[in-house]
């Protein structure tokens, strides 16, 4: 595919400008942003990071956001195509970042961020190129500082024209992503590669697998960039970018832009989408659309529809569950905004989408080539975060124009609010309990209250930061029913809701509950001693490992470098595992950790094995 932008030599801005737009002409205009975004109404919003505050961003034109997550806390993780992860902290609450830590470097091009409910974060990167990978990052010791890297999936087909692009898990578990197309519309020119089996594809992986196999879901999905289960009814969106280039000067087309519309598409099981030769709505008489789906939005060409996300959240209100679009491309009349739009129907018959105007936000033109790439929303105050990246150099590092803009209710700062807390559930007759929750916009004095009694608890800071702790007493919860909990400052103001439900019987797995690890040790059966010192090559048939700390949950599991060890007994507070042989073959350092059934895991202890 031609690109005026091939003046450009550098390869990355090349693979760069190749995964995001149907091409652009980048010619560029100096100076500061002339138009200043625009809000809704009933919205405003403020510049959250820039290169005035996080110096990543004002190194080049390839250190710019290009994905967004949050953790459960409500950290605001952040991919740059540079190959970094950051974490962006607001630690004064007023909005704007004021600490910068860096989690994981040398990545290359981390296009999608999701974390998993027990924490992990799972990324995609593209290696310069040459193939894509899905990657899951761990921090073991809590330092905010990724220490273990594994790779879940390599060597995907990421050496075309398009990426391995976002990701998300889905309500089945397995982890979905993207595989762009090698062509631009099917056929490789410039010796460029050609479409091979994955491309063009919406792919998924058991990412709980020892050998994760790649399966796929739909084809005929040219650059599926952006992708979103709903929060809902749990069908899957994915936009797609269209093929061909914008025709503008100084090289205006022959004759009329033939390019296909940008989509949005539901995305069923074995579905075919159309690429190449059915790309936009289906065509009766064109033999390359039989069988297609149709998109349920088209764009007009040249958008690049980036993301989706849905909006959830209590910021949400009449709003809750629309489908937020980012427009990549600022073109006359149309794009480089947060679209909206209303899903209706169901799964047996199909949805329709209406759109919402005015768009949520319009991040107005700085220049032809930048725009916005994603956007993730905070789970505690719903505050809504979209990054927009800038792929040209610039000699000004003052023009680079990577921002991150936080959008939200217009008075909602002043308003407290509160993520879920934990735990999410207690048996009925149980003592007096604990609560945690995190919040936004709490202030000194603030107290936790029992909606459902009137009543106020004794509430302290919780060890994190944003955290607060209270005490339930057990009067509260002898018996079955649900208690709903808020956050109340002393000035009056109230959060919104969380509940907690008493249960008849055993509530099962908290979700949110992290095992933790606090002591370690190996006794050999038979003559039941504790052995002081191991040693490469001893026979561990006799050997038991011996774990004590907190939050064990029934379905938790004993692991050694990663590998389950068969267990002798477990209980909340305790785990014994019988050892093997291959954990004693040769010297090094063991890894022993705890996974609850919901996935969570525990702190790392470290089991020498001597030479």
């Amino acid at each position: 595919m031609p690109l005026a932008s091939r003046t450009v030599s550098t390869l990355s801005l090349v693979v760069l400008i190749m995964l995001l737009l149907s091409s652009a002409n980048l010619s560029r205009r100096s100076g500061a942003q002339t138009n200043m975004p625009i809000p809704a109404p009933g919205f405003e919003f403020n510049i959250f990071a820039e290169p005035a505050n996080v110096a990543e961003f004002a190194l080049n034109f390839g250190t710019g956001p290009v994905s967004l997550a949050f953790d459960s806390r409500g950290r605001l993780f952040v991919g740059t195509y540079s190959g970094k992860i950051l974490i962006l902290l607001d630690n004064d609450d007023n909005g704007t970042v004021d600490e910068v830590k860096t989690f994981a470097t040398g990545l290359i091009a981390p296009l999608g961020l999701e974390f998993r409910a027990n924490g992990d974060l799972f990324i995609s990167t593209n290696v310069i190129g040459g193939a894509g990978r899905i990657l899951r990052l761990r921090d073991t010791n809590g330092d905010d500082v990724a220490d273990e890297i594994t790779t879940i999936v390599d060597n995907l087909p990421s050496q075309g024209e398009h990426q391995t692009d976002k990701l998300k898990f889905g309500p089945d578990g397995f982890l979905y992503f993207a595989q762009g197309s090698a062509t631009d519309n099917g056929t490789p020119v410039d010796g460029r590669p050609a479409e091979v089996p994955l491309n063009a594809k919406m792919l998924r992986v058991n990412v709980d697998s020892p050998a994760p196999q790649v399966e796929v879901v739909a084809s005929g999905l040219r650059n599926a960039f952006g992708m979103a289960f709903h929060p809902e009814n749990n069908q899957l969106f994915a936009t797609d970018i269209g093929s061909a280039e914008i025709c503008q000067p100084p090289s205006p087309c022959a004759g009329e832009d033939l390019s296909p519309l940008e989509e949005i598409n539901w995305v069923v099981q074995g579905g075919n989408y159309g690429f190449p030769g059915c790309e936009g709505p289906p065509v009766a008489g064109n033999p390359a659309c039989a069988g297609v789906r149709g998109p349920i939005v088209t764009f007009g060409q040249h958008l690049t529809p980036t993301s989706i996300t849905f909006y959830t959240g209590p910021q949400a209100g009449d709003s809750k569950n629309q489908m937020l679009v980012t427009l990549f491309k600022h073109l006359p009349s149309r794009g480089g905004d947060l679209e909206r739009f209303i899903l209706t129907g169901n799964a047996a018959t199909g949805f329709q989408a209406t759109q919402v105007l005015p768009a949520i936000i319009d991040f107005g033109l700085i220049d032809p080539g930048d725009g916005p790439v994603d956007t993730a929303i905070d789970p505690i105050s719903g505050d809504i975060y979209s990054a927009r990246f800038d792929p040209v150099h610039h000699r000004d590092p003052n023009e680079h124009h990577h921002f991150i803009y936080r959008i939200h209710r217009v008075g909602s700062d002043a308003q407290p609010f509160i993520g879920p807390f934990r735990p999410s559930a207690v048996r009925a007759g149980a003592p007096g309990l604990t609560v945690s929750a995190f919040t936004r916009h709490v202030k000194p004095g603030a107290v936790v209250i029992d909606v459902t009694d009137n009543l106020a608890l004794t509430t302290r800071a919780g060890s994190a930061a944003f955290e607060l702790v209270a005490d339930l007493p057990a009067s509260a919860i002898a018996s079955e029913r649900t208690i709903k909990l808020a956050v109340r400052n002393p000035d009056g103001s109230t959060s919104n809701e969380q509940t907690l439900a008493v249960t008849k019987g055993d509530p099962g797995p908290d979700p949110d509950k992290v095992p933790q690890l606090a002591s370690m040790f190996v006794y050999k059966k038979k003559r039941a001693r504790v052995v002081d010192q191991l040693f490469a090559g001893m026979k561990a048939k006799k050997f038991r490992l011996v774990v004590g700390g907190a939050d064990f949950d029934a379905g938790a599991q004993l692991l050694v470098n990663n590998a389950p060890l068969e267990l002798e007994s477990s209980s909340g507070t305790e785990l014994i595992g019988r050892m093997t042989n291959g954990m004693l073959a040769v010297a090094g350092e063991l890894t022993v950790q705890v996974r609850n059934s919901t996935g969570k895991s525990s702190n790392v202890l470290k089991l020498t094995v001597s030479p």
